[in-house]
Parts: C-alpha cells; structure tokens; sequence
C-alpha cells in the first residue's frame, strides 16, 4: 500500500475570477493526483467558513494565499508517510486541529482540498475509478452499503437571476429537469437543445439578456414568473410536454428577499406576509408543474418550513439547501421538524468528505432524497460528478449546460455512463 511523499497548493482563478486552493498529491509509488475546491457566492450563514486573506492590496482581499500556507506548512508534512485510505482518521484529525464548530480557523477550503486530494489518491493507489472508490469509502465510513444502478438526473440552471446574475430577478436559479426515466446522456442531449432554443426564444421577443454566474442565461424581466412563462414557451417550441417529458424547477433562495419578517419580491406591490407567501408558493407550484422546490423560506424561518412542507404537494421535492448547509446538526433538526423532504449536498458546506459522508448517511436512514450540488464559483475538478455517482444521488446540478467548468461535471457523468456503466 502507497503511502503519501509530498502535498502541495497553491491558488488559482475560479469561473467568477476569484482565487481558490487547487493541491496535489504525490505517492511514493510516484502517481500524482490533483484537485481544486469551489467556492459559493450566495452563501448560507450556516455553512463552514472560507478561509480568505482579506487584504484589499491582493485580489480585492479575496485571495486564499494564507489556506495555501495552512496545506504547504502545516498540514503537509504531518501526513508525509501516511496512506491515504486513513480518509476518516485524516478528516477527524482536521476537524480537530481546527477546533471550532464551522472550520473558522483553518477554513474549509484548507480542509476540503486535503479530503479530496486524500479521496483522489486512494482511488489512483487501487487502480479504481474515482466513482467505485467513492461507494467503497462511502460503506467504510457508515457501514452502509450503496449499489452503484444509475446516472443521477441532470438538474440544468438555464435561467439565472438572484445574486448569481445582473437582473431584477429576485429568484436565484430556474431550472429544466428531464424524466428521470431516460439515461443519462439522452437526458444531458436533451438539456443541450433546450438551453439553445431559449436563446432563440429571448432573442425573438428582444429580451436583453446577459449570463448569470452559472452559465444560464439572465434576462431583464419584469417579473419572477416570467422566466416560467418563456420556459414553457420554450419546451413548447421542442414538443416537449411539461410534467411528463420535462420538469420545472427553482431555487428561490428566499434568505435573500426576507426582510422584516416579510418576503420582498421586485414585482409585487407590497411585501408578502408569510402566509400569503406561502400561499404565493403554492400556487406557483401548480400553476407550472414544479418538481423541485429549494430554499423557498428563510434559512431560520422553521414555521414557514413546517407549513409549506405540510401543504406542497408529495410529488415536490423541498429542497433545503441554506436551511441545512450540508450539516449534520441542521439536518437533524430539519428531520425532527419535518421541514423538508431533500437536501442539497455541497462538500464545501462542511469541509470535509467524511463530514459530507455521514450526512448523506444520516438522510438516508431518514428517507430523505439527496441532491450533489456545484458552486457559483467553480473549477474544472470534476471529482463531485464522480462523488454523486458513488454515493447515488438522486439528482445533480452542475449549471447550465454551457462553460467549460459546468459541462466538465456533466461531461464526466456521461464518460461514466458509456465507458463504465453500459
């Protein structure tokens, strides 16, 4: 069995123009594995803390030169000698070293590209793809066995708007998720035409439009329905008939426009009570076949979670993704309040793969459904396609179907399917 001879990170430039930590890993067997962590813009308070330099003089004070330090000199030489199957035992002891609740010392980015640089090797070290080493280190780490049966369902972000985009569009993403009865690349094929026929679409009703964050496009609307309505239009344009072929999806991000107890929306007189919220949400769910519904209420709002949770439709998936940040604690207050019925799971969140094993883990005993997720800012590392695979995700959002740093998630998944799957 290898074990470690050398670690190393350094900074590079994510998809937003921001630095993060990208490391390598060399065995003394001499193979070598590389892996770069992402970064949020619209970020939950609950998450782990990034690690960020905060000098204006370098990056705007966005560079990431101090997590670098933290690998490079402190973290590195510690695990000279190490084997990297010791995945538990290595993430147990960052979490430790770091000694607060949400990574605020040592960051997660710090932690986060050790874990996967360590998930990586292993993987090289046994001759296995990333993928089967993930489901085999998934049953190591919670006694838990997955059988590895499909490709998870491509979530596509085709319209952009929130934080992620220059528009007055207070809901974050609007999403096209094709029948979960296709595979996979019929279904990425699928995605690919309908983010084209948009564009034709916006440009015959002269929309002004830019690109959001994510790859999806962002046009100027006047009103939060209005991407659903032009999304209809548009599957109507591809024959494709809405709850059956095609399913729509949003992630509101309602922390964002919650305000005094109130929801504020651009296109409304007046700021919504939370029970006309509520019932706002309701009705838009039904008016467009909604299958997936995240972060509707704000991340601290569990009445308004409970209720919607009571009255959305079973066939909803209610996603919680600032609500719950991929941790275990929130996870389980959520399961206990009934709050939702999915999570969305980001490794970023948390810091660690451990960490992000075991709440996988702790939703599935629990029946809840799963979502591996992408950042805004993010990296051509595929290694969460792989970690959605191995860990059988129900579904997965990656963006848009556009940008190299989006398509080489899906891209990978597809490689998956044809090479290793069929």
């Amino acid at each position: 069995m290898a074990v470690i001879k050398k670690i190393h990170a350094h900074e590079i430039i994510d998809s937003r123009g921001y630095p993060t930590v990208e490391g390598w890993l060399e065995l003394d067997n001499g193979k070598i594995v590389t892996t770069a962590v992402p970064a949020g813009t619209s970020v939950g308070k609950y998450e782990a803390a990034e690690l960020r330099d905060n000098d204006p003089k370098r990056f705007d004070g966005q560079g990431v030169s101090q997590a670098v330090s933290y690998v490079n000199d402190l973290i590195a030489p510690k695990l000279v000698g190490v084997s990297p199957v010791k995945q538990q035992e290595v993430d147990y002891w960052l979490i430790k070293a770091d000694a607060t609740k949400n990574k605020a010392r040592l960051g997660s980015n710090t932690t986060l590209v050790v874990s996967q640089l360590l998930t990586k090797a292993a993987s090289a070290d046994q001759n296995l793809p990333l993928f089967k080493y993930v489901n085999s280190l998934y049953k190591a780490t919670t006694k838990e066995e997955i059988r590895i049966e499909k490709i998870p369902t491509p979530i596509f972000n085709i319209i952009n708007g929130g934080k992620h985009a220059n528009n007055n569009l207070n809901f974050q993403e609007y999403h096209v998720i094709p029948t979960s009865s296709l595979t996979f690349g019929q279904a990425y094929q699928m995605g690919v035409e309908i983010f084209h026929e948009l564009k034709k679409v916006l440009q015959y009703r002269n929309a002004d439009v830019t690109v959001g964050e994510e790859g999806g496009l962002a046009p100027k609307f006047t009103g939060n329905l209005d991407s659903f309505e032009i999304l209809n239009e548009t599957l109507i344009q591809k024959d494709l008939k809405v709850g059956l072929d095609i399913f729509l999806g949003t992630d509101i991000a309602a922390s964002h426009f919650y305000k005094s107890d109130h929801y504020v929306l651009n296109d409304k007189p007046h700021p919504f009570t939370k029970n006309e919220y509520i019932d706002y949400l309701l009705e838009m769910t039904k008016m467009y076949s909604i299958l997936v519904l995240e972060d509707p209420i704000h991340e601290d709002d569990w009445e308004g979670w409970r209720t919607l949770n009571s009255k959305v439709s079973e066939s909803i998936y209610l996603v919680g993704d600032d609500l719950l940040a991929t941790n275990k604690d929130r996870l389980t207050q959520a399961i206990k309040e009934q709050a939702c019925s999915a999570i969305l799971i980001k490794p970023n969140q948390i810091g660690t793969i451990t960490e992000t094993m075991e709440v996988v883990n702790l939703a599935r005993k629990n029946k809840m459904d799963y979502i591996v997720s992408h950042r805004s800012g993010e990296t051509n590392d595929a290694f969460i396609a792989d970690f959605a695979v191995g860990i059988q995700s129900q579904f997965v959002k990656f963006g848009a179907p556009t940008r190299g740093e989006r398509v080489v998630k899906y891209n990978r998944l597809w490689t998956i399917e044809r090479e290793e799957l069929s």
